[in-house]
């Protein structure tokens, strides 16, 4: 696999903007209504999204360093345009008023700090031992766990759709790749 991220000024750049584009957009999704059976206004509320992304930053990434520092500018760009977009676009849209939210912005901002954390450990499935498989299984298990839960919750409520086949999605594709590419597919498996 061709990895892209590198531990540069300039890739460092990139993932910021791709983390501030990508919290535009999810702003942005926020205003559609949050009560229908896709559920679209709720994209970024969920685990998996998060899963999802911070996993291809890891299997992007170069190194440990890499991956944990393009994770955390992710994450932070994400955040500052999330926030930022809704108080720009409450100036002059009253719908999307509600001024900035600096307590949130505070919390989520300091919350990219683990998750650049996770992700530099998270790039040692790269090595080859036993730990490896285990960590393979880390985002699969997760986007499994939030699969059954919104199908559970799907089922009662016709809500969130979108993010049962997002989660869907991606456990079959990270499944697939990580069970290639894992030394021990017996502790894959049974891993969470």
């Amino acid at each position: 696999m061709a990895r892209r991220l590198e531990h540069t000024v300039g890739s460092y750049g990139k993932i910021f903007l791709i983390g501030m584009l990508i919290g535009g957009i999810c702003r942005l999704a926020d205003y559609f209504p949050g009560d229908t059976l896709w559920s679209l206004s709720s994209i970024q509320t969920l685990l998996g999204f998060w899963v999802i992304t911070n996993t291809l930053i890891v299997l992007f990434s170069t190194s440990h360093l890499c991956a944990g520092e393009s994770s955390f500018l992710y994450m932070f760009g994400m955040t500052l345009s999330f926030y930022g977009l809704q108080a720009v676009l409450g100036t002059f849209i009253p719908l999307l008023s509600g001024g900035f939210r600096f307590s949130l912005f505070v919390m989520l901002s300091l919350l990219s700090i683990p998750c650049g954390m996770a992700a530099f450990f998270l790039y040692d499935w790269n090595r080859d031992r036993e730990l490896s498989s285990i960590l393979y299984a880390l985002p699969v298990g997760a986007l499994a766990a939030e699969a059954a839960a919104l199908a559970i919750y799907l089922s009662s409520h016709q809500k969130f759709l979108f993010q049962l086949l997002m989660d869907g999605v991606g456990m079959l594709a990270f499944g697939a790749l990580f069970y290639r590419r894992t030394r021990n597919r017996k502790l894959f498996i049974s891993s969470p």
